[in-house]
């Protein structure tokens, strides 16, 4: 199954907005998934210490703080 390149750029766009809306919004929504996907203790705290722990810099320098550009496709 291929992926839907709108259902992909509309997630990024949600991503960007609950980004604009601060660190609060974003701790809902993961402990919204965590509760819903019933992780095990501690799983969420796991990945937020791995996630906590990558330098902005480096991340910026890579390219990893921003979506990479959208494919250009040529319309009949």
């Amino acid at each position: 199954m291929r992926p839907d390149p709108t259902a992909a750029q509309r997630r990024q766009r949600h991503a960007a907005t609950l980004h604009r809306l601060g660190p609060r919004a974003v701790l809902e929504l993961l402990e919204e998934l965590e509760r819903a996907h019933r992780l095990p203790p501690g799983a969420l705290d796991d990945l937020l210490d791995s996630y906590a722990t990558l330098d902005p810099a480096v991340l910026r320098a890579l390219g990893g703080d921003r979506f990479p550009p959208r494919p250009i496709r040529e319309v009949a």
